[in-house]
C-alpha cells in the first residue's frame, strides 16, 4: 500500500522553493463537413445506450511523463477488443525530451489505431506531440476526433476570436522577449503555449491541422461544448458512454468566465487594435501631467535619499530616483496581465468529459479553470459565499472512480467544493512539473501544495504524479517521492520503472 513520508507538506514547499528559483466504411473529411454536436433526441443511440457490462479490470489509464503537459491513454473493451482513447498530447515548460519515446510506446501498444482523440484545448502543453511528431501520427487511424467547439471552424464567431487570440499573443510575445524578470519570464512562457513554440518543434496551428484532417483514414471531427450529446465511433457504441460537461455554452454569455464578455472583449480589442507598447499602465496623460524631479525642490525627496539614511549623512541626490523606482514597481505590469488573461481564456475551453465504462466513472477535465467548472458544479456564476453545488454535481463527484487532476495541479483549476465532493474511493493522477510555474512564496507554484494535500487526504493516499518515475535523463522527482513513497494498489509503473505510469480498475 501507498504511505507518505513523515513531513512531507514541509519537504514539498522547500523543494518547490529551490526548483522554482533554477527552472473512424471511412467518412467524408471533417475539413469538409464538420460533423456538430448532435442534442439528446437526434443523438445516436450509442450516446443514450448504458455501456454493456463485462469482466472488471480491462480500463486502463496510462499517464505518460513528458514534462509540464498532458498525454493521457485510455483503454477500454470495445467491439473487437481493447479499444484507446487518447486525451491530448503535449508538453511545453519542462520539457524533458521523452515525449517522441512516449508517442513511440503509444504507437507500439495501440498498433497505430485509435478508436477515438480528444483535444481538450488550444494550448501547447496539450496538443504539441500532434506537430512535433505529425508524421507518426499520420499513420493512425482514427475512429472519431472530438474538439473543444472553441475551435471549430465552420463557426465564424469562434473563428475570429480565436484569430484575434494569436495576435494578441503575437504581439506579446514581441514585447515580452526582452524582459529577463521573473514575472515577463512567466508571462512568456503562457503567451508560447498559446502559440505553440517549443523546442521540440511544430506549432498549434499545425497540430489542430492534424487533429481535422491528418490522420491515414481521414475521420470525423466533432466540436463540442457543455451540454452535447456526443457521437461515439462505432468501436465504443454501446461499450462507453460519454457526457460533456463543460465548456460552458457560447450562447451563455457573460454569465460564465469561460465566455466572459469583458475578458472577451477586452482580448478581441488588444488583437484589433494592439497591444500596448508600455510594460507598466500609465494613469496620467503624460501630454498634460508630464514632471520631473527638477520641477521640485531638491528637499521634497530627501526622506528616500540613501545617503540620509544613517544619522548626519549627506545627501546623495539619489531620492528621485529612488522614488521613481519604487513607484514603478507598484504599478500592474499590463503585459503579464494581459498573458494571464489569455492563458486563462484558452484553459477555460477546456473540453470537460465524463466517461463511464463497467459500471466505472472516469472524469477528465483538461485545464478547466474556475468558469469552466461554475456551469456544470452551479448551473450559474457565482461569486462571494458559495451556494452549494448542485445535486447533479455532487452526483457526479460523488460517484467518480477516476479523477485527471486539473491544470497540472493548480491553484486555478480543481475547486474546493469539487474535492469536497469527491468520491473517497476514486483514484487520481497528475501530470506536473515541480517548478515550471509560480512560486511558493506567493502561494502559486505548481502543482499547489495546498490542493495536492487536500486531493490526497480525500483520495487516501490514491493521488499519482507523472514525475513519480523517471523518463529519459529526467529522475524520479524528489518531491513526488516524499508524497508517495509506493505507488497504491492499482498503480503500476512502465518498465524499470520509467516513462508512464498505469492505473487499472
Amino acid at each position: 500500500m501507498a504511505t507518505r513520508k513523515k513531513g512531507a507538506e514541509a519537504s514539498r514547499e522547500a523543494v518547490n522553493a529551490s526548483k522554482s528559483s533554477t527552472r473512424k466504411k471511412t467518412p467524408k473529411t471533417a475539413s469538409r463537413t464538420t460533423p456538430t454536436a448532435k442534442s439528446a433526441e437526434g443523438s445516436s443511440p450509442a450516446a443514450r445506450t448504458p455501456a454493456r457490462a463485462s469482466g472488471g479490470g480491462n480500463i486502463r489509464i496510462r499517464m505518460y511523463r513528458i514534462g509540464f503537459g498532458d498525454f493521457f491513454l485510455l483503454t477500454v473493451p470495445g467491439k473487437s477488443g481493447p479499444a484507446h482513447i487518447l486525451i491530448d498530447c503535449g508538453v511545453h515548460a519542462a520539457n524533458i525530451g521523452t515525449i517522441d519515446d512516449c508517442i513511440k510506446n503509444m504507437k507500439e501498444e495501440t498498433n497505430d489505431r485509435l478508436a477515438l482523440v480528444i483535444l481538450t484545448h488550444y494550448h501547447a502543453d496539450h496538443m504539441s506531440g500532434f506537430a512535433s511528431n505529425y508524421d507518426d501520427f499520420a499513420q493512425f487511424e482514427v475512429g472519431a476526433v472530438w474538439i473543444t467547439n472553441r475551435l471549430d471552424p465552420h463557426n465564424s464567431g469562434a473563428s475570429k476570436f480565436m484569430a484575434q487570440l494569436n495576435s494578441v499573443a503575437q504581439q506579446l510575445k514581441m514585447q515580452l522577449a526582452a524582459r529577463a524578470d521573473s514575472a515577463g519570464e512567466e508571462a512568456h512562457h503562457k503567451v508560447e503555449n498559446a502559440l505553440g513554440v517549443s523546442a521540440n518543434g511544430g506549432s498549434n496551428a499545425k497540430a489542430l491541422k492534424l487533429l481535422q484532417s491528418g490522420f491515414k483514414n481521414k475521420p470525423p471531427v466533432y466540436y463540442y461544448q457543455g451540454g452535447d450529446t456526443p457521437t461515439l465511433p462505432d468501436e465504443l457504441e454501446g461499450m462507453i458512454t460519454a457526457e460533456i460537461l463543460g465548456p460552458s455554452p457560447k450562447d451563455s454569455g457573460g454569465e460564465f468566465a469561460a465566455s466572459d464578455n469583458k475578458t472577451e472583449q477586452y482580448l478581441a480589442a488588444l488583437g484589433d487594435s494592439g497591444v500596448p507598447e508600455a510594460t507598466e499602465i500609465e494613469p496620467f496623460d503624460r501630454r498634460k501631467w508630464l514632471a520631473t524631479a527638477s520641477d521640485y525642490p531638491a528637499s521634497t525627496f530627501n526622506e528616500f535619499d540613501t545617503g540620509l539614511i544613517g544619522r548626519r549623512a549627506k545627501a546623495k541626490g539619489g531620492g528621485a530616483s529612488k522614488l521613481e523606482r519604487a513607484l514603478k514597481a507598484m504599478q500592474p505590469d499590463a503585459l503579464a496581465a494581459a498573458a494571464d488573461k489569455l492563458d486563462g481564456t484558452l484553459n477555460n475551453q477546456s473540453l470537460v468529459v465524463l466517461f463511464t465504462c463497467n459500471g466505472k466513472k472516469l472524469l477528465f477535465v483538461g485545464d478547466a479553470q474556475w468558469g469552466n467548472w461554475a456551469y456544470w458544479l452551479y448551473g450559474k456564476a457565482v461569486t462571494g459565499a458559495d451556494p452549494g453545488i448542485t445535486d447533479r454535481a455532487k452526483e457526479i463527484l460523488g460517484s467518480i472512480d477516476f479523477y485527471k487532476v486539473g491544470h497540472h495541479g493548480s491553484t486555478n483549476a480543481t475547486p474546493i467544493p469539487a474535492v469536497g465532493a469527491m468520491n473517497e474511493d476514486c483514484a487520481a493522477m497528475c501530470s506536473t512539473a515541480t517548478g515550471a510555474y509560480g512560486s511558493p512564496a506567493k502561494k502559486t507554484e505548481v502543482p499547489r501544495t495546498a490542493l495536492m494535500d487536500a486531493l490526497e487526504k480525500r483520495t487516501g493516499n490514491r493521488l499519482v504524479r507523472s514525475d513519480w518515475v523517471a523518463a529519459g535523463d529526467a529522475k524520479p522527482d524528489e518531491q513526488a517521492r516524499e508524497e508517495l513513497s509506493s505507488l497504491p494498489s492499482g498503480f503500476t509503473p512502465g518498465e524499470n520503472e520509467e516513462l508512464y505510469i498505469d492505473y487499472k480498475l
